[in-house]
């Protein structure tokens, strides 16, 4: 099953909901947190295809709570990221003050996208000012392709730097070797496939380049300490798997 199959069917499952599901919205943070924009982005076009629940009696007034509350979340997000609280929340009043004083509906629609940005943008920073920008070209370019195979030589020779190189200079700063970050990232983004939509472990495997069902949960219960199957189930137990 190819990557533009298993996405197709999360637009498919997607469309079922007048308000965005719980797994879009977080997918679409757990991607702006981690500085995946591409991802984020097309996930937030998914939502925003979708038909808007109405949140007040004029379109004007419902497109602002609408973006009030995107603008909510994308201020978790950011704190969740490291962002320090006050600054987030700094920007969280300036869009509030931007999104009341506009009453033009096709301006308020491409809003989101202004605020999407801008956050983005403020999580970068800080994420920048902890790592070299070695490691942050690095980082970038493995949480751009996470559900690819990603291998050293393609991080060498995006970097220009010996294999042996980036593992001992990644390691020293990031704290971990580089396959263990890799595979520890793969293991978090898959959480929200395995969490939040019914695609089978083996769909979810395949998603991020593993050889075999197998093989992904172990990887899986080595670095998040359970299994796949068994993080799942805790969706209908008392939620001790975070």
């Amino acid at each position: 099953m190819s990557n533009k199959i298993i996405f197709n069917k999360i637009e498919k499952y997607a469309s079922y909901y007048k308000h965005p599901s719980y797994y879009l919205e977080r997918k679409m943070l757990n991607a702006l947190k981690r500085g995946i924009r591409k991802e984020a982005v097309e996930t937030l076009n998914v939502i925003n295809k979708m038909e808007r629940a109405r949140l007040a009696d004029t379109p004007i007034r419902s497109i602002k709570n609408s973006l009030i509350a995107s603008c909510t979340l994308f201020t978790r997000a950011a704190i969740d990221a490291n962002v320090p609280p006050e600054d987030a929340f700094s920007h969280s009043d300036v869009h509030i003050l931007e999104i009341e004083s506009c009453n033009n509906l096709n301006d308020l629609k491409e809003y989101e996208y202004k605020m999407f940005e801008d956050y983005f943008q403020l999580i970068e920073k800080y994420r920048q000012e902890n790592y070299s920008p070695l490691t942050v070209k690095i980082v970038q370019y493995i949480h751009e392709n996470i559900t690819e195979q990603i291998k050293l030589e393609e991080i060498s020779s995006l970097v220009n730097r010996s294999k042996a190189y980036i593992s001992m200079f990644f390691k020293k700063e990031v704290g971990i070797s580089l396959m263990d970050y890799i595979n520890l990232n793969k293991a978090e983004e898959s959480k929200y496939f395995i969490k939040y939509t019914n695609m089978s472990i083996a769909e979810i495997a395949y998603l991020f380049n593993y050889c075999n069902p197998a093989y992904f949960s172990n990887i899986f219960k080595k670095y998040l300490g359970v299994t796949p199957s068994d993080f799942r189930a805790s969706r209908h137990g008392d939620g001790s798997f975070v």
